[in-house]
């Protein structure tokens, strides 16, 4: 809703400074998405950017209030509080510090408008028009909601802020005073950087969105079928997206698709453990049990996101389907062999999936990561690694490159198969 915009101020300094501040600059603004661990641009401290959310969000509806638009159907208030509640409850799990955030949600009547918002730090709005429009279920709304929430969580609101002013910087650096220039400038940090930034906030929001709503009960399958009444009702085809800052329609539907039975079990876990949930709208109310502070048990360990390809290995099905990925995984073989040495064997596997090398260090390592976590497929992974190593093709040691990362294989596979030998 609000669109933010560059300080002249910090404009001015970096213009001033030059390119050697500027990358400077960029580099130490680099921070760790909180939810997925992508690594994005945060110019502005999280809580700075709260701060003004909760500015804009009374002045967004301000308007609404005068004009007794807002929360005007006490049934449509009642539905969406009691949905978002238990969104909340799910988000909180993920990120315990959000407990602290102002959450708050309110119905806008507006039979015209399409469209949900959740601002950084938990200020949220839902137009009429959605659930009218379009007839929501509750699922469906559950899928709107979570995915808002999802741009909170994942800090997609600083990480916006941050772009938009970097970028104005960029085009101030690159085009001077050159009105040509400086269009042309605009054009291309629109297409490279601005839409496709946006586009991947928005897939990863997807992403949060529907497994934040399987856990607090919703139907995964819910998250298509709002996007193809959306579809409909926006008369939307195609998909082609250059030009959008949210992925077209169809190919959000494909993603969300194959996601769905990843999510069931955890619908399915909610759905036959219902719980009392704690109030966290409005003022950000907590239930209070007196001499519950002494008797507290230790706050259990915050959930991260559901990986399938991590899932996949856990079951032995593991996937490693690129044959030309050398500097992909070049490029994270001290990381590969820290996390190696460092027994840190699910962020190992993830790492190792995620560049999905089909070379025998890769298997190695997963079956290393395997055995780490008490898993029975360890062998099975240790015996493509040792197979794999007898090729020069498929083997980590070659004539102009060395991706062992000081692993002797097929030795150390094969004395991994006798060491867990029956």
């Amino acid at each position: 809703m609000t669109r933010w915009r560059a300080f002249p101020p910090l404009g001015r300094v970096f213009r001033a400074g030059g390119s050697a501040f500027l990358l400077g600059a960029v580099l130490a603004a680099c921070s760790s998405n909180p939810m997925t661990g992508r690594s994005q641009l945060s110019l502005l401290p999280e809580n700075t950017v709260i701060a003004r959310s909760v500015s804009a969000y009374k002045a967004e509806l301000a308007p609404y209030a005068k004009k007794n638009r807002l929360n005007a159907q006490a049934v449509q208030v009642e539905r969406v509080r009691g949905i978002t509640n238990r969104l909340v409850a799910q988000a909180v799990r993920y990120r315990p510090d959000t407990a602290n955030w102002p959450w708050e949600v309110n119905v806008i009547d507006d039979p015209k408008t399409i469209n949900a918002f959740c601002m950084p730090g938990g200020k949220m709005a839902i137009y009429s028009g959605l659930m009218e429009k379009i007839q929501a279920t509750d699922d469906e709304i559950a899928q709107v909601m979570a995915h808002e929430i999802g741009h909170a969580l994942a800090n997609h609101g600083s990480e916006k802020m941050s772009v938009g002013m970097l970028s104005d910087v960029l085009v101030a650096a690159v085009a001077g005073n050159n009105a040509g220039a400086r269009q042309i400038a605009d054009i291309a940090s629109l297409l490279l950087w601005q839409l496709p930034n946006s586009r991947g906030a928005e897939t990863e929001a997807d992403r949060i969105g529907i497994e934040l709503a399987a856990r607090a009960g919703f139907d995964p399958a819910a998250a298509p079928s709002l996007w193809r009444k959306m579809m409909k009702a926006s008369g939307e085809e195609g998909r082609f997206d250059l030009l959008s800052t949210h992925p077209a329609s169809e190919s959000r539907m494909e993603t969300l698709n194959e996601l769905v039975p990843h999510m069931r079990p955890l619908y399915a876990e909610a759905a036959a453990q219902p719980a009392s949930l704690p109030n966290r709208l409005a003022a950000n109310v907590r239930d209070v049990t007196p001499g519950a502070e002494a008797e507290a048990a230790p706050a259990p360990r915050p959930l991260s996101l559901l990986n399938p390809a991590v899932q996949a290995f856990k079951r032995g099905e593991a996937l490693l389907p690129c044959e030309d990925c050398g500097m992909a995984f070049y490029r994270r073989k001290d990381k590969l062999r820290a996390y190696h040495e460092g027994r840190a064997w699910e962020i190992l596997a993830r790492e190792v999936l995620e560049v999905g090398y089909a070379q025998d260090i890769s298997w190695y390592y997963l079956g290393a990561a395997a055995e780490g976590l008490g898993l029975p497929v360890a062998s099975e992974y240790y015996r493509r690694a040792a197979e794999l190593a007898r090729f020069k093709e498929t083997h980590c040691k070659g004539l102009l490159a060395d991706l062992c990362n000081g692993i002797d294989l097929p030795r150390q596979a094969e004395q991994a198969l006798a060491r867990l030998a029956p």
